[in-house]
């Protein structure tokens, strides 16, 4: 079996050669519909596979036998919440029929816009960065659960995932790495709710460097995500089967960070939003595989905390077709 154009994009996604510099994403996007819709089958494919490997689609009873023979078996907290819809993440655009389910630090900001665009909210408001995910509700309200199923059922429906080491490190660096940042534009939150009680619980205070450290470091922070149950973590670094219910949800697009660009155009056309929204065509290099900077930061982890990172977001890995190889080579023996 031949591997598809869009395969190869994947994995590479070469500048364009100069008789190609003049194509738009969004012909690229038209003229390869066939192979992307290929690829979309596969990653929902994928997810399916999981899902029933995790016995998702049998019943309670049953399942609770089934553990009770086999102790390895999925935590009976993540089988429930992998069996249920979160619809705290959903939005239904109803003038598109269109269900964004949103992660953030998964191109959460880039889809915020964009629907804050479609709603037609002043364009002051769009460009501020400060409250702009509030200001999503006030467009989108939470509906009832009833009407939220009946427009599910013929929506389009897509939901955008990333590398669970890689988001987990953007929500660190976004969120708890710089005290004066958070100060400056959330009043402190981050540190309040969760930086001062992970330095309390994990900082060496024989580490003189750290002296007149207010915020976690990166180490701290590992710490405290390897040994805290999801269910007490901040949506930016929740794992997403949590946010967004990938087994029992049939997503017609689970987008990827790795393939945005490409992914978002195809949503766009599929929802007949070409003249509304546009999309930057991002090129990743051939040798690019994780940043130089998940290297300064995973590097300073052992082997043992990355496996164990690792168990904390399998679910995210298996259904959404990741590994962990570099990461696990990043780090220190």
């Amino acid at each position: 079996m031949g591997v598809s154009i869009y395969a190869l994009l994947t994995l590479v996604l070469l500048p364009p050669s100069p008789m190609d510099e003049n194509v738009s994403l969004q012909q690229w996007v038209k003229e390869n519909t066939v192979e992307l819709r290929k690829e979309y089958k596969e990653r929902a494919k994928l997810a399916h596979s999981a899902c029933e490997n995790y016995e998702v689609y049998i019943a309670q009873d049953e399942y609770i036998r089934r553990a009770d023979l086999n102790p390895n078996k999925l935590q009976y907290s993540d089988w429930f919440t992998l069996k249920r819809v979160n619809w705290n993440y959903m939005y239904y655009v109803a003038g598109e029929d269109m269900v964004y389910c949103k992660v953030p630090k998964s191109g959460s900001s880039t889809w915020v816009y964009n629907l804050l665009k479609i709603a037609g909210a002043p364009e002051d408001h769009i460009k501020s960065d400060i409250g702009l995910h509030r200001l999503l509700r006030d467009y989108y309200p939470k509906m009832h659960t009833s009407h939220m199923k009946r427009v599910f059922k013929k929506s389009f429906k897509f939901v955008v995932v990333r590398h669970p080491f890689e988001r987990l490190l953007s929500a660190y660096r976004d969120k708890l790495e710089d005290y004066q940042r958070d100060l400056m534009f959330r009043d402190g939150y981050y540190y309040t709710l969760y930086g001062k009680s992970i330095v309390k619980l994990y900082r060496d205070d024989g580490d003189r460097t750290l002296v007149n450290r207010t915020e976690p470091t990166w180490k701290e922070f590992v710490r405290y995500v390897i040994n805290t149950p999801p269910s007490k973590f901040d949506e930016h670094w929740k794992p997403i089967y949590t946010l967004c219910s990938p087994c029992v949800v049939k997503y017609d697009v689970i987008a990827k960070m790795e393939t945005f660009s490409e992914d978002t155009q195809y949503i766009i056309n599929q929802v007949g939003l070409e003249n509304v929204l546009h999309v930057e065509w991002i090129h990743r290099t051939a040798k690019t595989k994780t940043s130089d900077v998940a290297l300064k930061y995973y590097s300073q982890l052992t082997v043992n905390q990355v496996e164990q990172l690792y168990e904390k977001y399998r679910l995210d890995f298996d259904l959404f077709g990741y590994d962990y190889d570099d990461y696990r080579d990043m780090a220190a023996s």
